[in-house]
């Protein structure tokens, strides 16, 4: 009777119940961090390519020049994998319109929580900015 009253080992137990789903909650805090921060850094990207853009008096190579600004200022979470588009509401005179420019990049996750919540070792982020030329 006395062996059924013995609680010693109880919060081991416990721990063991517990540990799994804290050990998950952690993870899912990182991968979001992670994520939320590649996020800002491609809306960074797209709003100083934007900015860029609307500033430049150069149409003919503002794509290339777009592309290399969005580099320049990417963060090295991103810097690897971004894509830069850059288009005019108004092609016939682009100085009297608005310039889009859409800023696409990926992030690899750093656990298998988001692997297994995004299906797959990459995310997909995008950002789109518009601003008045001139």
């Amino acid at each position: 009777m006395k062996f059924l009253k013995n609680e010693d080992g109880q919060a081991v137990v416990e721990f063991a119940i517990i540990a799994p789903i804290l050990l998950l909650i952690l993870c899912a805090i990182i991968d979001f961090g992670w994520i939320f921060s590649a996020q800002i850094a491609t809306n960074n990207c797209a709003r100083e390519g934007a900015r860029f853009a609307a500033t430049s008096a150069e149409y003919s190579e503002i794509s290339t020049k777009t592309a290399e600004k969005v580099s320049s200022v990417a963060s090295n979470i991103i810097k690897s994998n971004i894509q830069t588009e850059v288009l005019y509401t108004n092609t016939g005179n682009p100085g009297s319109g608005d310039v889009i420019v859409n800023v696409r990049s990926e992030v690899k996750t750093l656990t298998i929580v988001a692997n297994t919540i995004f299906g797959g070792k990459t995310m997909n982020l995008s950002s789109s900015v518009t601003m008045k030329v001139g």
